[in-house]
């Protein structure tokens, strides 16, 4: 299919991101070009890219979607990821859950510290 819209030249990674936002990859389809990818040969299949509970190595961690409370009980995060050993000894927030609930905490902090201000 040809095609007359052509793809900019970008001079930063954000100028590529904010591009991407608003086009579809379909109308420069067929100014992209082939790449080769090679797999790690110890990747057998995705399960091997899984996330492993530290205390028993060949267990795959599930997800679960739950609410958590943050900031001493100051605020909650409704359906947040968390990762989960199904043998019941280990969880943990998911990296952007853990990124989510930091920011979050920070900003209350932020919030809290005015509030007493003005309490004073």
């Amino acid at each position: 299919m040809a095609n007359s819209k052509v793809l900019p030249k970008f001079k930063t990674r954000k100028e590529v991101a904010e591009f991407w936002d608003t086009h579809s990859s379909m109308d420069y389809w067929d100014q992209f070009e082939d790449v080769e990818l090679k797999v790690h040969p110890s990747i057998k299949s995705p399960r091997d890219l899984s996330p492993r509970c530290p205390h028993h190595k060949n267990q795959v961690l599930y997800t679960r979607w739950r609410t958590i409370d943050i900031a001493d009980g100051f605020a909650s995060l409704h359906k947040v990821r968390e990762l989960y050993c199904p043998r019941g000894d280990y969880t943990r927030l998911a990296p952007e859950t853990a990124k989510i609930v930091k920011q979050a905490e920070a900003a209350l902090k932020r919030v809290q510290l005015k509030f007493q201000k003005l309490a004073a």
